[in-house]
């Protein structure tokens, strides 16, 4: 199991809370995708104007359905495993409800178009779907990290509420069966590439970022390649930021090539840098001692419109707010990898060539926070002394 499958709630204490659960499965027939995106917020705050659960669900043909309810009661969710279920109160025609079952390898769920408000310049009506259902299992094939050991994609710190919001990519692969329903039309899908990870914290999102994902490269099926970065608040430090990225892939037999900005048990501490357009192209570069990753990543014009492209909502960069129309989502985004091994001689150049310039049409491509008229330039850099922290071999499971 994945670390921080299970849901971070501490019940009965007191604290501004979200926790978030991204699901994608990619269908590359017909270049296309479906994603459950499920919240939580403040269950604990009965006060809190933000209290509430929810669900969006972007279908395949681009339709996009929003739920939310400040019934939380409602929302269940297991503590150490990947599971989690929301019923709808009154639901008309049926019941309305999501749901994550058995560690996360099974997914169901029933929606429609409720009295929640779409602003119509955002999401035009022909954009909403008026009912979806779903039904499909996950065969998990990579966790996070190397073959057979799972591990906290930010380390031991991620027990913790310094780097809130925490991230972890709680399936980097994984095959998917079953269908999907949206307004009637039925999709269905055999061994389906599958992506999951997750958000949790206290703290508020990052005011900027950018996302990048793909699992379903015809020439390397298996590879999964994720890369992002953010401008975030830190926890302990008020009114200090940092610019802070990764690069994880995982190749198909298994080898795990982590590109992170602290050192950890195992781990080289990575130079990453990104330049990433308003909307439309994304390049990011990773540097340990020992390899090299360059990862481009462009919408073509054609891509770029209703079907292509979506407006998701996120959790605001403030701690008391909640969703808000700030994410620009493309499935059709162009990705092409390379990957190399760095020559241990005294050049210190790229040596043999792992991934020479994998390339798939169908990978997630995002940008969110802002907006930003201009380029982002960045490079990761985490403030003292967490870099260090962060790097110190701490077993959390024995604390």
């Amino acid at each position: 199991r994945t670390p921080h499958s299970g849901y971070h709630r501490i019940e009965g204490f007191p604290r501004p809370f979200f926790e978030g659960w991204y699901f994608r499965v990619t269908l590359p027939e017909i270049r296309d995708n479906l994603s459950l995106i499920y919240h939580v917020y403040d269950p604990d705050l009965r006060r809190s104007e933000r209290r509430g659960a929810g669900a969006q669900v972007c279908t395949p043909g681009g339709k996009y359905i929003w739920r939310e309810s400040r019934d939380v009661e409602r929302f269940t969710a297991a503590p150490h495993e990947l599971a989690l279920r929301m019923d709808y109160a009154h639901a008309e025609g049926g019941p309305e409800f999501y749901e994550v079952a058995a560690g996360g390898s099974v997914h169901r769920g029933r929606l429609r178009l409720g009295d929640e408000v779409n602003d119509p310049s955002v999401w035009p009506p022909e954009k909403l779907a008026s009912e979806v259902r779903w039904d499909f299992s996950i065969e998990p094939v990579a966790g996070y990290g190397d073959r057979g050991r799972a591990t906290s994609t930010a380390g031991w710190l991620s027990s913790l509420p310094v780097f809130e919001p925490h991230y972890q990519i709680t399936m980097a692969h994984g095959l998917a069966t079953g269908w999907i329903e949206t307004n009637g039309a039925r999709v269905e899908f055999a061994k389906a590439p599958a992506y999951s990870e997750k958000n949790w914290g206290g703290a508020g999102f990052p005011s900027r970022w950018f996302w990048l994902q793909c699992n379903s490269f015809s020439a390397q099926p298996g590879l999964s390649v994720t890369a992002t970065g953010g401008n975030r608040g830190v926890v302990i430090l008020p009114g200090v930021r940092e610019e802070v990225a990764a690069i994880t892939i995982h190749a198909p037999g298994g080898d795990f090539f982590p590109f992170v900005p602290v050192a950890g048990e195992g781990v080289e501490a990575a130079d990453l840098t990104w330049s990433v357009s308003p909307w439309g192209r994304w390049t990011v570069r990773g540097v340990t001692p020992t390899h090299e990753v360059e990862i481009e990543c462009w919408i073509a014009s054609e891509d770029d419109v209703v079907g292509g492209t979506t407006v998701l909502r996120a959790p605001m960069d403030d701690a008391g707010a909640g969703m808000a129309p700030l994410c620009r989502e493309s499935f059709r985004g162009s990705m092409k990898v390379s990957l190399w091994e760095r020559d241990v001689a005294a050049t210190k150049g790229r040596g043999r060539c792992i991934l020479d310039g994998v390339q798939s049409d169908t990978a997630a491509v995002e940008v969110g926070g802002g907006p930003w008229t201009e380029a982002w330039v960045g490079s990761a850099e985490m403030r003292e002394p967490l870099g260090t922290l962060a790097g110190a071999p701490v077993d959390v499971d024995a604390v």
